[in-house]
């Protein structure tokens, strides 16, 4: 019989719908608590997705003898400092990306869960997700080959939806970030995960103003990468672009990945697209196509998304293996959105590793 586990979920605001259904729907979970400074928010969502008990406090969630596994969804500056008092409770950690706001705190977090022996796992979502489950397949079923040139994007049209948002809620915490920060890091990961760590980053942003003319963080942005295995490749991402495609769906993500055997396309309709001199059969490079949507009828696909890092997260709880995701990975994707800022401070191209705020600035020294 697979093992039940007790989930507190830290933070019930919008993003954690996802989680709490995620958890709900999977019979290997066991939702005990909602926890969220404001007591409102933390009995609705107890009593809307059936958690045992709520609390307005994260120390006394993490004294509940029944939670194995804590599941942060709070501001990004929570991060960290829930996290490792859920690690010094003995908890499993599960958080939202980005790991942490900073490598120095991502560091803190992974020595944390490391010396008190418990997983991390960050929510990189987009590698759960079947269409690009597919792509990976195909990358490594050999179809491209050694990669010679990349391209990926994450494309939104935000502005209608900030500007119709309940005041309340702007007066918190949506979207308030950088778009690079903000999405960008999931094509970032993205693209690290189907080609291969990076050397070498270079940005560009701006700011439209077309969201709100108070927004002080950039809303358009380009990432140029060099990786390790000599491939190149740019990652573009907007909240501001005029397509009611763009407004409609949030998770448009078009890769293009070409490579010396041949080529995988993926566009904004997620229909995935393979060229190859590896198809047998076919003269010279041969062709096929695949729809990420199963016909009716068929076989369904396995759970992804939210609810397929979830399954995941489950399975790795369970079996003690280290999941997709773990605080290691993440800290490499949180590194070339840093490398990106600053690439876009200084306007150069900014080398990898990063050095880290407490080697930049010595004992009681200034950057």
């Amino acid at each position: 019989m697979p093992e039940v586990f007790g989930v507190a979920v830290f933070g019930c605001g919008g993003v954690s719908t996802g989680h709490f259904s995620a958890y709900a729907a999977n019979p290997r979970a066991r939702l005990v608590v909602a926890v969220d400074v404001r007591p409102e928010l933390a009995q609705a969502a107890a009593r809307r997705w059936g958690a045992e008990r709520w609390y307005t406090s994260a120390e006394e969630a993490l004294r509940d003898p029944d939670i194995q596994i804590a599941d942060l969804c709070l501001p990004h500056h929570l991060h960290a400092p829930i996290a490792i008092q859920a690690a010094n409770a003995g908890k499993h950690v599960f958080v939202e990306k980005p790991i942490a706001n900073t490598l120095d705190e991502a560091d803190a977090m992974i020595a944390a869960c490391r010396d008190h022996g418990v997983m991390l796992m960050v929510d990189q979502t987009k590698r759960y997700q079947n269409r690009h489950r597919k792509i990976k397949e195909i990358l490594d079923a050999g179809y491209v080959g050694e990669p010679v040139l990349v391209r990926g994007a994450y494309l939104q049209d935000i502005a209608y939806a900030w500007q119709h948002m309940e005041p309340e809620r702007l007066k918190g915490y949506w979207k308030h970030d950088g778009v690079i920060s903000g999405i960008g890091i999931h094509a970032l990961d993205l693209l690290r995960w189907l080609v291969g760590e990076v050397v070498e980053v270079q940005a560009l942003a701006s700011m439209s103003g077309l969201i709100d003319p108070q927004r002080k963080t950039e809303d358009s942005g380009h990432v140029l990468l060099r990786f390790a295995n000599g491939c190149i490749g740019e990652v573009t991402v907007s909240y501001v672009l005029k397509t009611p495609h763009l407004g409609a769906s949030w998770d448009v993500m078009p890769i293009e990945i070409y490579g010396r055997n041949g080529s995988v396309r993926m566009d904004e309709h997620d229909a995935i697209t393979v060229a190859s001199d590896k198809i047998e059969g076919a003269p010279g490079v041969g062709t096929f196509q695949i729809q990420t949507r199963p016909q009716v009828g068929a076989a369904p696909l396995p759970a992804e998304g939210m609810a397929g890092a979830i399954e995941h997260l489950l399975d790795c709880v369970q079996t003690g293996t280290q999941p997709l995701t773990h605080g290691e990975d993440a800290r490499a994707s949180l590194e070339l959105v840093e490398a990106a800022y600053r690439s876009i401070e200084e306007k150069s191209a900014i080398r990898l590793p990063l050095q880290s705020a407490a080697m930049a600035t010595g004992a009681g020294g200034t950057r």
